[in-house]
Parts: C-alpha cells; sequence; structure tokens
C-alpha cells in the first residue's frame, strides 16, 4: 500500500504538471495570435520542446539522481556551477533592458539565476539535515549558504528573483526550529505582516503617502543607486492610484474576460496589443487566460491546479524517510507557492511588477527546466516507515474547519 500511494501521488503531480503544460502552449500560442491572415509568433514551439526536454530528460535525470547516494554531488555540484554561472552572467552576460540576467548559448538565452534559486534551495535542505534539529549553528550555515547566490542575483540585477529566494529558505529556518512556540509565532507574524501590508498600501496610495515614497525613491535611485530608472517607475505606477500602462491594461484585461471568457483566440485587450505582446505569455499569461476563458474555465481551474500541485508536494514531503527530502520538498513546494502569489498579485496590481512567472504557464526556458528540476528533486526519496500511530506533540485547530498536528 505503501508503495501504491507513492505511485498515486507521483502519477497525480505528473498528470497536473501536464494539464499546465497544456494551458500554457494554448494561451502561448494565443499570444500570438493576431488572426487567420497573420502568422502566429514561434513562441508557443520553442516551449514546446522546453516542456519536452524538462519532462522527458531534467525531471527524470533530478529524480533519480536525488533517490542514489549521489545525491549531495548532484545538489552541491548544481550549487557551485550556479554560483559560477551567476559570475559568467556578470561578465559576459547579455544586457536588456537595464539588466544583465541571460548568457547567449547558440540561439538561446539561459538564465542562471532559475536554476540558482532551485539549487539553493535544494542545498539548504541538505545542509540542515547534516545537523540535529534545533541545532542553531545549522541555521547560520544555511544563512550563509544563501548569501552568495542572494547577493549575485541582486547585482545583476534581478530584486525579484532574489525575493524569491527568501520564504522558502525562512520556511525550512523555521521547521528545522522544533518547537509549538516557533509555529504560533510564525502564524502571527504572518497575519502581521499582512495587516501591515494593507494598511501601508492604503497609506502610500494616498496623497501624503504617495509624497512621502517619491522621495525616498528618489534618494534611493539617485543617491545610493540602489533602484535603476525601470524600478522606480515601476514602483511610482504600482503607487499611483490610476497604476501604469502594464498595469491598468493587466487589470482591464483580467476584468474583461468575467465569468466564461471571450472564446479561445478571442481576446481582443490581447489582440489588439493593449496588453502589450512582448510581455502577455511571460509575465501577464494570467490576464490572457481570464480574458480569453474567463474565472469558470480559466482563473478556477489555474488556481486549483495549482493547489493540488502544491497539497502534493507536501503530501510528499510528509511521507519522506529523512529531513533532507523533507526539506526540500518544503522549500521547492514554497519557491513555487512564492512565484505563484508574487504573478498573481502583480496581475492584479496587489504587487509592484518585479518580473516573477508563472510555474509551468510562462514562456521561458530556463524557468520551464529549473520548475522541472525542482519537482524530480522534490519526488524523490523514500517513503517514511514510521507507523502512522505517532502521537502529535502539538495539535492546533480551529472548530472543525481545519486541524494542524506537528510531531516533535
Amino acid at each position: 500500500m505503501k508503495n501504491t500511494g507513492t505511485y498515486l501521488r507521483h502519477a497525480s503531480l505528473l498528470a497536473i504538471v501536464l494539464g499546465l503544460c497544456a494551458y500554457s502552449l494554448l494561451f502561448i500560442y494565443s499570444t500570438g495570435y493576431i488572426g487567420d491572415e497573420y502568422p502566429v509568433r514561434l513562441n508557443w514551439q520553442r516551449q514546446a520542446v522546453f516542456f519536452a526536454v524538462g519532462l522527458l530528460a531534467v525531471l527524470p535525470a533530478a529524480y533519480f539522481l536525488c533517490r542514489s547516494w549521489f545525491k549531495r554531488w548532484f545538489v552541491y555540484g548544481g550549487y557551485a556551477f550556479s554560483i559560477i554561472s551567476l559570475l559568467l552572467v556578470l561578465l559576459f552576460g547579455q544586457k536588456t533592458g537595464g539588466a544583465t540576467r541571460w548568457l547567449p548559448i547558440g540561439p538561446f538565452l539561459f538564465q542562471p539565476a532559475e536554476f540558482a534559486k532551485v539549487f539553493t534551495v535544494l542545498a539548504v535542505g541538505c545542509l540542515m539535515s547534516d545537523y540535529p534539529k534545533g541545532y542553531f549553528k545549522s541555521i547560520l550555515l544555511s544563512l550563509a549558504l544563501a548569501l552568495p547566490p542572494l547577493l549575485l542575483i541582486m547585482i545583476e540585477p534581478s530584486y525579484g528573483s532574489a525575493f524569491s529566494m527568501l520564504p522558502p529558505v525562512a520556511t525550512m529556518c523555521l521547521m528545522h526550529l522544533p518547537g509549538k512556540r516557533i509555529f504560533q509565532f510564525t502564524i502571527l507574524a504572518t497575519l502581521a505582516i499582512i495587516v501591515l501590508w494593507c494598511g501601508s498600501l492604503l497609506w502610500l496610495r494616498s496623497e501624503q503617502g504617495s509624497k512621502q515614497a517619491n522621495k525616498i525613491l528618489t534618494a534611493l535611485s539617485q543617491d545610493t543607486h540602489f533602484l535603476r530608472d525601470y524600478h522606480v517607475r515601476r514602483i511610482k505606477g504600482y503607487l499611483d492610484k490610476n497604476g501604469d500602462w502594464n498595469e491598468r491594461q493587466s487589470v482591464l484585461t483580467i476584468s474583461s474576460g468575467g465569468s466564461s471568457g471571450k472564446g479561445y483566440l478571442q481576446g481582443t485587450m490581447k489582440g489588439l496589443g493593449y496588453l502589450p505582446r512582448t510581455v502577455a505569455p511571460t509575465d501577464f499569461i494570467f490576464a490572457v487566460i481570464c480574458e480569453e476563458m474567463g474565472f469558470f474555465y480559466g482563473a478556477l481551474p489555474i488556481l486549483l491546479l495549482y493547489a493540488i500541485m502544491l497539497a502534493l508536494l507536501l503530501w510528499n514531503g510528509a511521507m519522506q524517510d529523512n529531513e533532507a527530502n523533507i526539506l526540500s520538498c518544503t522549500g521547492i513546494a514554497m519557491l513555487l507557492f512564492t512565484h505563484i502569489g508574487i504573478n498573481l498579485a502583480m496581475t492584479m496590481r496587489l504587487l509592484p511588477i518585479i518580473g516573477l512567472p508563472l510555474p509551468l504557464l510562462s514562456y521561458g526556458g530556463s524557468y520551464t527546466l529549473a520548475v522541472c528540476l525542482g519537482l524530480g528533486a522534490a519526488l524523490s526519496g523514500e517513503d517514511s516507515s514510521a507507523t502512522e500511530n505517532t502521537q502529535p506533540s502539538f495539535t492546533l485547530q480551529l472548530g472543525s474547519f481545519i486541524k494542524i498536528s506537528l510531531n516533535q
């Protein structure tokens, strides 16, 4: 039964991945479609190649390599490769839009930051598992391990990619510190951050708050050079009540789809170029899906697929036989959740545009292959042989709606 359950989880997750890939190809094709008399851009064909390589080569390779004794060599070797690649980007990378993030390799552009995020999460999980649970030194060493790729990615600069590394690393650190007080503090801190963020956003979009924010942005861009010009434009557009062009068009595109959408290939906001065609298949693919398929046939299925995928990853982590596998599953799930949450918030003007793609939906070869690599590593490992009768040491129950149990 244990093996059957493992196969069921893996098969279910693979089905979810294939469903997201199908959505991706359909709507990347749609973003390049204007009319029957116009040629469709080849993005969807390139993405099909990326999916084929990811699902047939990268995902199985990561799955089998991370199940063997070779796992640590693979993870730490990938981490070292990521660091070297990030250094090469800074030295020889192609500069586009004020940032140096890509290495040209023949006809393709390789973005090392995407692989660095995955390998850093896996390396942190392996490092923590070498120390007893709650051993504070392991937390410091893990943070030191995550710092070099974080800084190198920020130098590019790619602040969105750098920020996306923080939630998974923080989550793994909290998991390595046992005790119900840590868990309770995390819940309270999360709720406090949400409340503070909502209040801060309302104040920043007021007249007085907007003036203060503009002064701070000017100081950061001119005095410290921490922010580039396009960073300042994006943040100012986000703080403006009406938003900048991309934000406005994204919100209008989503809302125009209504409950059932305008029909496949019938999106007018995308078709007429109000939603810029350069970013429609990447940052704003969700807006395209909402316009053409609406809430019930577009947004809701996508959200359900993502929710099931994350639940399966966490379930697989809960059944693993050692802490390295548990932390790897949790870290990869949190990394994907961060991308999903930030991208959806960007398209609806809840967060500034910081260029984080949607996993297995947005166009992009490096990120697609990195996601397949992370999924393969998360699915690896053996089921735990612990009995199901283990008594939880801490239980949090909210009525009959939710019950969370933790074991020491």
